[in-house]
């Protein structure tokens, strides 16, 4: 399932790249007997009931119940809002609402992804049930295909609608009794739904071996190795606090700022050159971080005149995320930032002439390899739709970089010199 990673970046960021303190850049997160796709590992994650419950595409719910009415047949999420509004609003503004995203929809109209078999695989996790499928894996159409229920991305029934049934974690202790009569028939509760291999299905690649040991996708085994899940924290505890259905991440700065600290450390400014150093620390983030692929993290210092503007020369800069080459299936480097670990940025430079001050930044780029990929299509693609579709997407991602945090230490004044 490697959709939108169909064309290496080409970036040249080999320079930059340093090794996270306690140098676990190359160690593999879990062992492919665990999670790394060989024997049994996902139904001996998932268990006999997900297992069968995330079954991909999800088979089509075939007819609905006698006595249901239209609202009650219907998969498509502004129904489900009309009785569970928060829910409705607060994935609306979700990435797995915009999951069926332009960038992914122009792939699917032309280029390597419009294959049945790739088209199939992509959307299994981006709009994984069978209504949203052109296509079934024979290539005969689908009946049941709705193309608006397609463009909604991972909607509510993707999680909760099964032949019809609906699914849903345990009710919290102290509510006040049901409804004799629920719509739909109610539901069926579920533990599984408050534990974190409830997400594994897309959210860990089973069926990848992976580059340098490791699955282009390996968020599941990253958590169950972590702090956070030896403490019974799940997923959901933070990208679904108190049942959420936000889904927020690395997109999100105050998302990011909850699990990681950045502060000065070992910083001498009344030396010549200039000494600092600055670290970013996962201290709760339940995985890498970032875990993906596609973003991208940047420590920064430099000198600042008396205006604040940079000063030339003074720039340092390392990158914190994982670099595959798709083409030659090779991993380029891997810097990311495992939990309790750091990632530290030293800085020594002579003092310039007119700097009055030293910056440091951590500035994260969630789309950062979406963006090569979207570049290079643009050059490529033929089709009016999927060049629409692709330019949107280019328009997005570069939208989505933004300053987590930016610190500046002034220095001593010691120096004559006009500011800048």
């Amino acid at each position: 399932m490697l959709c939108l990673l169909v064309i290496g970046c080409a970036s040249e960021l080999a320079e930059e790249v340093a090794t996270p303190m306690g140098g676990a850049g190359q160690e593999v997160v879990a062992s492919r007997d665990e999670a790394g796709g060989v024997g049994n590992a996902r139904e001996e994650v998932l268990g006999a009931f997900l297992s069968a419950y995330w079954r991909v595409p999800v088979p089509a719910q075939g007819a609905a119940p006698e006595g249901f009415s239209a609202a009650e047949r219907s998969l498509h999420p502004r129904e489900c809002g009309a009785c569970h509004p928060e829910q409705h609003r607060q994935w609306q503004g979700s990435l797995h609402a915009g999951a069926y995203s332009p960038g992914l929809a122009g792939q699917l109209v032309e280029g390597r992804l419009s294959e049945a078999a790739r088209l199939r695989s992509c959307q299994s996790c981006h709009a994984p049930l069978a209504e949203q499928q052109p296509e079934r894996e024979s290539g005969e159409a689908e009946p049941a295909y709705d193309a608006a229920l397609r463009g909604q991305g991972i909607v509510c029934a993707s999680c909760h609608v099964r032949a019809h049934r609906h699914f849903g974690p345990p009710r919290r202790p102290g509510l006040p009794p049901l409804a004799e009569a629920l719509p739909h028939g109610g539901f069926e509760a579920r533990t599984e739904f408050e534990e974190s291999r409830f997400c594994a299905e897309c959210h860990q690649f089973f069926d990848d071996e992976g580059v340098a040991g490791k699955p282009v996708q390996n968020t599941w085994a990253e958590w169950r190795a972590s702090p956070a899940a030896a403490a019974g924290r799940s997923c959901q505890s933070c990208h679904m606090p108190d049942r959420a259905h936000t889904w927020r991440g690395i997109h999100d700065p105050e998302m990011v700022r909850a699990g990681v600290d950045v502060e000065w450390v070992s910083i001498d400014l009344a030396a010549d050159p200039l000494r600092a150093a600055l670290v970013l620390s996962n201290r709760d983030v339940g995985h890498a971080f970032p875990t993906y692929v596609t973003p991208r993290v940047f420590l920064e210092i430099w000198q600042v005149g008396a205006a604040g503007r940079e000063l030339d020369g003074t720039h340092s800069r390392v990158t914190i995320g994982r670099e595959i080459d798709f083409g030659a299936w090779q991993e380029r480097f891997d810097t990311r930032v495992l939990p309790g670990e750091s990632m530290r940025l030293d800085y020594e430079q002579a003092r310039h002439p007119l700097a009055r001050g030293i910056v440091g930044r951590v500035r994260i780029d969630p789309a950062y390899h979406y963006r090569s990929v979207f570049a290079s299509l643009l050059e490529s693609l033929e089709s009016k739709e999927a060049l629409g579709l692709i330019a949107e997407a280019l328009e997005r991602a570069d939208a989505a970089p933004y300053v987590l945090t930016e610190i500046r230490r002034d220095l001593p004044d010691r120096r004559a010199g006009a500011g800048r």
